[in-house]
């Protein structure tokens, strides 16, 4: 998969002959809702002969002005690429969000994206909006724009993916869920354990197990209590744990013994579900 700069798309040629399918989103957590989408961004790119193409954001455009607790994301940048990379996408943009960016109008932000590539077809959300809120476009708006900024692109709306009890898969619930403690559930949405990317944050040995300040993780954590969870290493070895959240705190124990990992860097805990101590 290729990664660029949304602002730079410009500078690379080889895409403007390229016949490309696109779905755009925040795409946080990588939802089943999600995958519903970006799989079928992938079937239909392979089907057709075309690339297939993701652009999502770096920062969250609905959280962009709220309080840093609720800015915290679910997953990491590094994480949302691996996944991507995973699901068969091409080529990946990330727009750097911006209230400059923010005031775009739908047709702007489309004709941009028609500029650099030989769009086919976008796949996106029922709840897919584009452009400053007063003129946002949803799907029906989208198609209409196409018609005259790519015509003969086609526009698919998967249907929402909705849980057992009923609900919309989201990422709004599974932040809700997360918060509550209820990780078998999000789970359930994610398709995956939740993760946490652990690469870039110090870490303590103590008597009791690897220590870990938390008040600064990017990504948002789940209901002060103990979890079970699987610990992955840079060198590929697992173990079992169980992670314990407090106030500010992450303590993760070795589960059946002690490790010796001192040489070895974290590199991200999967969280299963509450454990009874």
């Amino acid at each position: 998969m290729k990664k660029y700069d949304f602002m730079h798309l410009c500078e690379h040629p080889v895409l403007w002959q390229t016949e490309m399918c696109v779905s755009i989103g925040v795409f946080d957590g990588l939802h089943v809702g999600h995958q519903k989408i970006l799989n079928r961004n992938v079937e239909l790119a392979r089907e057709r002969g075309w690339q297939s193409m993701a652009i999502t954001f770096n920062k969250n455009p609905k959280m962009f002005m709220k309080s840093q607790v609720e800015r915290k994301n679910l997953t990491t940048a590094v994480q949302t690429e691996e996944i991507l990379a995973e699901m068969g996408i091409d080529h990946l943009v990330v727009i750097d969000f911006s209230v400059e960016f923010s005031k775009l109008k739908p047709k702007e932000f489309l004709a941009f994206i028609c500029s650099f590539c030989q769009l086919k077809a976008m796949v996106v959300g029922e709840d897919f909006r584009c452009g400053a809120p007063a003129l946002c476009a949803g799907p029906v708006q989208l198609q209409e724009h196409l018609s005259r900024l790519a015509p003969g692109a086609i526009v698919e709306v998967p249907p929402f993916v909705r849980t057992a009890e009923g609900e919309i898969a989201s990422s709004s619930l599974v932040r809700q869920k997360l918060l509550e403690g209820a990780l078998e559930e999000v789970q359930s949405m994610l398709g995956r354990p939740y993760a946490l990317d652990l690469v870039a944050y110090p870490s303590k040995f103590t008597e009791e197990g690897l220590l870990y300040r938390t008040a600064s993780f990017m990504q948002l954590l789940p209901l002060a209590g103990a979890y079970e969870g699987t610990m992955l290493l840079s060198d590929g070895q697992t173990w079992r744990v169980l992670a314990i959240f407090a106030e500010s705190e992450l303590l993760i124990k070795a589960v059946g013994g002690m490790w010796d990992i001192e040489a070895v860097r974290t590199k991200c805990l999967s969280i299963a579900k509450r454990s009874v101590l």
